[in-house]
C-alpha cells in the first residue's frame, strides 16, 4: 500500500513539474513573440557582454567571519567608524595617559605573576609559613641602563677638607631652614587657595624633613616636600577598602586638573601602585626657583615620619643629623625611588632610627630607647643615658653603613622601631619573598616592621634587583668610609651601566 502511495506522489510531482515548465515556456512566448528580430538580437549581445564583463573582473577571496586573525596582527571591529578628521582633537592629561598605560602593565604582570605563583605554591616554601603571610614581587624585565642626559647632576663639592668637617658643612645644606619651611608654607597657601571651590572642606598640610630648595640628585623622583590633602568625609558604596582607594585615586585626579589647570603646578608623574597613591608635581616657590612635591590624598606615612623625625630629635638632636645624612645618601645613590621598588625615604627613616637603637656597640649602648609608647599614645620615652655622647654624627653615619653590612642579619631579623631591640620577626608580619628573574629562584627579603601598622612589612615594595643594590650600596658605602674617602665620593649621584651585561635582567 506505502508503496502504491509512493508511486501516486512521483507522478503528481512529475505532473506539477511539467505544469510548471509549461507555464514558464508560454509566458517566455508571450515575452518574446512580441518583440523584433533586432531586439532579440540586441537582447542577446547585451547579455553575452554582461557576461564577458564579469569574467574580466578580478576575483576577491572574501575572509570568512569565523576565522582567526592571522598571529602578531592586532584584529579590527568590523564596525569600527573611522573617525572624523574634522572634529578637534581630544587630548589627554599626561598623569591619564600614564595611569592608563600604568593599567595595562599590571594586567599584564599580574597574569605573569599568577602563573609563576602556581608553579611556586606547588613547590617551594619559605620556612614553612603560611600562603597568607607571604608576599611575592614581580621582578623587573631588565636593569636600568644609562640614557643621555642634557643636564648631568654631579657630585657635591665641599669647601673644607677632612671627613668630619666635610659632614657638617653637609649637614648644613640639607638641615631644615627658615626659608625653606617658609617656602613649604608657600606651596600649602597655593594648593589651599586653588582647591577651594572643588574642595572647601579639605584640610592641607606639608611637610618636610630636609631642605626643599637644596637642589639634589634625583630630586624630581624623591621629593623633599610632601603636601597631604585630608578629606574627612569620602563616602563610598561600601565600606571595602578597595572602594576608599578608588575614592582616593579619583580625589588626586581631581587636585592634579586643578592645580595644573591653575598654570602654577606642572605635573611629573604619577605612583597609584602603592597603598597610598600619590603625584609628583612642581610647585612654584619663589626667586626663580621651583620644589618638586609629592601630592596625596588621606596619607598617613608623611605624618608619621614627621612625627618620628622631631622626637628622635627631641631625645638626641644627632639623631636628626643621621637620619637627614642616611636619607640624603641613599637619594644620592638611587636606592630610595619607591616607584622603582627600592625602599621610600620613610622606610630609610626607620632604618636609621633602628641602628641609633639595637645597632651600636655594647659598651656604648644605644642611642634612642624604643618607641611603643610614642606610636600608641605620642608620648615621648624617656632618653637613653648611653656612652655614645662623644660620638659625632659622622662617626654614627659611618657605624650605620657598617651595621647594616656586616652585622644586620636582613633573612633572619627584623627591624622594628616600636620594639627597639634585634629579634627575629613577629609572627604577624608577613614574610616576604623575592623571586628572581628566572622565575623559579627564590630568597627571602627585608622585613621592616610599620611601627604604626605592626602587620605592615614595609620592605615588601622591594624586588631582587633593588635588594641586591641595597646590599651593594652599603658595601660600597662601607669600604669608602672604611678607606678613608671623601664625602664628596661617597655621594656621587649614581647613574646605572651604559650597557646592558649578558645573561641578566631578560624577564619580567
Amino acid at each position: 500500500m506505502s508503496f502504491i502511495m509512493q508511486t501516486m506522489n512521483i507522478d503528481s510531482l512529475r505532473k506539477a513539474d511539467g505544469r510548471t515548465a509549461t507555464l514558464v515556456v508560454a509566458a517566455t512566448l508571450c515575452a518574446v513573440l512580441p518583440l523584433e528580430i533586432h531586439h532579440l538580437l540586441a537582447g542577446l549581445v547585451g547579455a553575452l557582454g554582461y557576461m564577458l564583463f564579469q569574467a574580466l573582473q578580478p576575483k576577491v577571496q572574501r575572509r570568512s567571519k569565523l576565522s582567526p586573525e592571522p598571529t602578531g596582527r592586532t584584529p579590527q571591529l568590523i564596525d569600527q567608524k573611522p573617525a572624523d578628521q574634522h572634529l578637534p582633537e581630544q587630548r589627554t592629561p599626561p598623569w591619564r595617559a600614564s595611569s592608563l598605560a600604568a593599567a595595562g602593565q599590571r594586567r599584564a604582570a599580574a597574569l605573569a605573576e599568577d602563573q609563576r605563583w602556581s608553579t611556586l605554591r606547588s613547590g617551594n616554601r619559605v620556612n614553612a609559613v603560611a600562603p597568607s603571610q607571604v608576599s611575592s614581587t614581580t621582578s623587573p624585565s631588565k636593569r636600568e641602563v644609562r640614557k643621555p642626559s642634557a643636564v648631568p647632576v654631579h657630585a657635591p663639592t665641599f669647601q673644607a677638607s677632612g671627613w668630619e668637617a666635610e659632614v657638617s658643612e653637609l649637614l648644613q645644606r640639607i638641615s631644615p631652614t627658615k626659608e625653606s619651611n617658609a617656602a613649604v608654607e608657600a606651596i600649602v597657601q597655593s594648593v589651599r587657595r586653588s582647591l577651594l571651590s572643588a574642595l572647601p572642606e579639605a584640610e592641607v598640610a606639608g611637610f618636610a624633613c630636609g631642605n626643599p630648595l637644596s637642589g639634589t640628585a634625583f630630586g624630581v623622583a624623591v621629593p623633599e616636600a610632601d603636601i597631604v590633602l585630608t578629606v574627612k568625609a569620602m563616602p563610598g558604596r561600601s565600606g571595602k577598602s578597595t572602594d576608599m582607594g578608588k575614592l582616593q585615586k579619583a580625589l588626586i585626579r581631581t587636585c592634579t586638573d586643578k592645580l595644573v589647570g591653575s598654570g602654577a603646578f606642572k605635573f611629573r608623574r604619577s605612583a597609584f601602585r602603592g597603598s597610598e597613591p600619590k603625584v609628583t608635581l612642581i610647585a612654584p616657590a619663589g626667586a626663580g626657583q621651583s620644589i618638586p612635591i609629592n601630592l596625596s590624598v588621606n596619607a598617613a606615612s608623611p605624618f608619621q615620619c614627621a612625627a618620628l623625625f622631631e622626637a628622635c630629635g627631641r631625645l638626641d638632636s644627632r639623631a636628626k643629623d643621621v637620619i637627614l645624612l642616611v636619607r640624603r645618601w641613599a637619594k644620592d645613590r638611587g636606592v630610595s625611588h619607591a616607584a622603582k621598588g627600592h625602599l621610600s625615604p620613610y622606610t630609610w627613616t626607620l632604618l636609621a632610627i633602628y641602628y641609633l637603637q639595637a645597632g651600636l656597640a655594647t659598651e656604648d649602648g644605644p642611642l634612642l630607647p624604643p618607641l611603643a609608647s610614642f606610636v600608641k599614645s605620642s608620648q615621648l620615652p624617656m632618653a637613653s643615658s648611653a656612652k655614645s655622647g662623644s660620638k659625632t654624627a659622622a662617626e654614627l653615619f659611618k657605624g650605620f653603613l657598617d651595621f647594616y653590612t656586616h652585622h644586620f642579619d636582613w633573612r633572619n631579623e627584623a627591624v622594628s622601631v616600636r620594639l627597639g631591640q634585634r629579634s627575629p620577626p613577629a609572627p604577624s608580619l608577613p614574610v616576604h619573598v623575592l623571586l628572581h628573574s628566572d622565575g623559579k629562584t627564590t630568597q627571602v627579603g627585608p622585613s621592616i616592621e610599620d611601627p604604626f601598622e605592626a602587620s605592615e612589612n614595609l620592605g615588601e615594595c622591594m624586588n631582587w634587583l633593588a635588594f641586591g643594590r641595597l646590599r651593594e650600596e652599603l658595601t660600597r658605602g662601607h669600604e669608602l668610609c672604611s678607606s678613608g674617602d671623601s664625602l664628596a665620593l661617597l655621594l656621587e649621584p649614581w647613574s646605572p651601566p651604559e650597557h646592558q651585561q649578558d645573561g641578566q635582567g631578560q624577564q619580567e
